[in-house]
């Protein structure tokens, strides 16, 4: 399952929730004031390959596979 991160709309706490990819917002709220208003969030990700991982030159991932 993948982690989301959401921030609340009322308090501001951002907060990480592990659900299932079909789960929407309103399955989720706030773990430090229980407000349903919060809002998911886009979060940044990191990966590498055995072989060097991501080639700018390339214009994308070299070989591993």
């Amino acid at each position: 399952m993948p982690i989301y991160e959401y921030i609340c709309l009322s308090c501001n706490e951002r907060f990480a929730l592990m659900q299932k990819m079909s789960a929407s917002e309103k399955d989720a709220s706030c773990p430090k004031c229980s407000s349903g208003q919060v809002r998911k969030l886009i979060s940044s990700f990191c990966c590498s390959s055995s072989d060097g991982g991501f080639s700018p030159s390339s214009g994308g991932f070299s070989g591993g596979g």
